[in-house]
């Protein structure tokens, strides 16, 4: 049996493009520019780098592309309430208990 191994080098490659692009974004640019793009005060272009360099990364950090994707969600979930002034402890836990319950309804 020929067991298939995966290349991850493109992906590497894509993650190092996305996290560079998230950080000149964060250095060099003002917020303002960007701050009411489509959906208004929600800084909608350093979400749309984000969601898919942290999806990525923890896509190969936790060997699980499904528990990559739910974590990473999770993660801008908060991130964008907290840009409303919504991020709190209680909302932490309640999008970290969803995560989790997702993710074992899905593995069962």
């Amino acid at each position: 049996m020929n067991k298939r191994r995966k290349n991850y080098l493109p992906t590497l490659i894509l993650i190092l493009v996305l996290w560079s692009l998230l950080v000149a974004m964060l250095v060099y640019v003002e917020p303002e520019l960007v701050k009411d793009i489509l959906v208004s005060g929600l800084y909608l272009p350093f979400f749309l780098l984000l969601m898919p360099a942290s999806f990525l990364t923890l896509a190969i950090m936790l060997a699980n592309t499904r528990r990559g994707f739910l974590v990473s969600l999770g993660i801008t979930g908060y991130l964008m309430l907290r840009v409303y002034e919504l991020g709190n402890v209680l909302n932490l836990v309640l999008i970290v208990g969803m995560v989790v319950a997702i993710d074992r309804y899905l593995d069962s």
